[in-house]
């Protein structure tokens, strides 16, 4: 009988042991994302003979899994997952998944599942020194519009800090009030991850910046490893009223935090028009695709 958890801050040790055991390039699989998110996705987990299972649901849509984590033939752990869905009374999908993943299970499991690859969902990954000096032709927009930002306005840089992590709170909140997040469910769900994220600062520990403007931040964001060569940046919010606050939070964040990596993750676009055209403008150097495995 499979029993599931609720995941908690407590567990953070427990889920970067597991995260440690291969290289993971997916903003979705880091213990980060799946705490400040359980709530959304209604996180939940459970030890399966060595492999941490890692289950959720979002909204009325259908339960889903994520690829075990562990070492060792994955299969039977896969097997007794779909038993578990099968008795809830369940189909089985699986969701996140890498190439070299999918590859793999189909290795062990061949003709087990179909898999589709879904746009909406792929990874935009970066190269940091791109997103830090904005050199050449392709980035002379970018330039701009931070160029227009510091001849408007004086602004400072600080990293995120567990003495001035209040000012980002209320920036956050401030962020809502004028997004009306009291009319909406998902970015009343974004405000808790974003919350959540910024109230755990030191269990979690990721890395944040922020900038402020006449002593007001203005934009703030936070990323982390997820790789030795790469960073991905969960959270990013800067004040729709001041044009190019977003362009320059992610050019100081990766100046000034992220010069030790080769790449950056900026996760997905989730299918939204103007989302997908402001990373497409930033010149991804590739793209993770990202698969949904269903049991044929």
């Amino acid at each position: 009988m499979i029993t599931l958890k609720d995941i908690t801050i407590d567990d953070k040790a427990l889920f970067d042991e597991y995260l440690s055991l291969r290289r993971h390039e997916l903003s979705d699989i880091s213990f980060t994302n799946l705490f400040i998110w359980r709530e959304a996705y209604q996180v939940k987990y459970t030890i399966l003979d060595g492999f941490l299972c890692i289950v959720g649901k979002y909204k009325n849509n259908p339960p889903f899994a994520l690829v075990p984590l562990g070492q060792g033939n994955v299969a039977p752990i896969i097997e007794k997952m779909m038993t578990y869905f099968k008795e809830q009374c369940n189909k089985f999908t699986m969701t996140a998944i890498s190439e070299e993943i999918k590859n793999e299970i189909e290795q062990v499991m061949p003709g087990k599942f179909t898999f589709k690859a879904d746009r909406n969902l792929f990874d935009y990954v970066y190269l940091a020194s791109d997103l830090i000096t904005l050199k050449g032709k392709k980035f002379h927009s970018k330039r701009n519009h931070i160029n227009k930002f510091k001849a408007q306005n004086k602004y400072l840089y600080y990293s995120l800090t567990s003495e001035n992590i209040d000012e980002c709170v209320a920036a956050a909140l401030k962020w809502c009030e004028k997004r009306n997040c009291k009319e909406s469910e998902g970015l009343e769900m974004e405000k808790f991850a974003i919350l959540e994220a910024l109230n755990n600062f030191d269990k979690l520990k990721y890395k944040g910046g922020f900038i402020k403007v006449n002593d007001r931040v203005v934009a703030f964001t936070l990323g982390e490893k997820i790789a030795d060569d790469m960073a991905v940046i969960h959270i990013e919010k800067g004040d729709p009223d001041i044009q190019g606050s977003y362009a320059v939070i992610n050019q100081a964040f990766c100046e000034h935090e992220w010069q030790d990596v080769s790449y950056i993750n900026r996760e997905e676009d989730m299918g939204i028009p103007g989302l997908r055209k402001a990373k497409e403008s930033y010149r991804p150097v590739k793209m993770i695709k990202k698969y949904v495995a269903k049991k044929q």
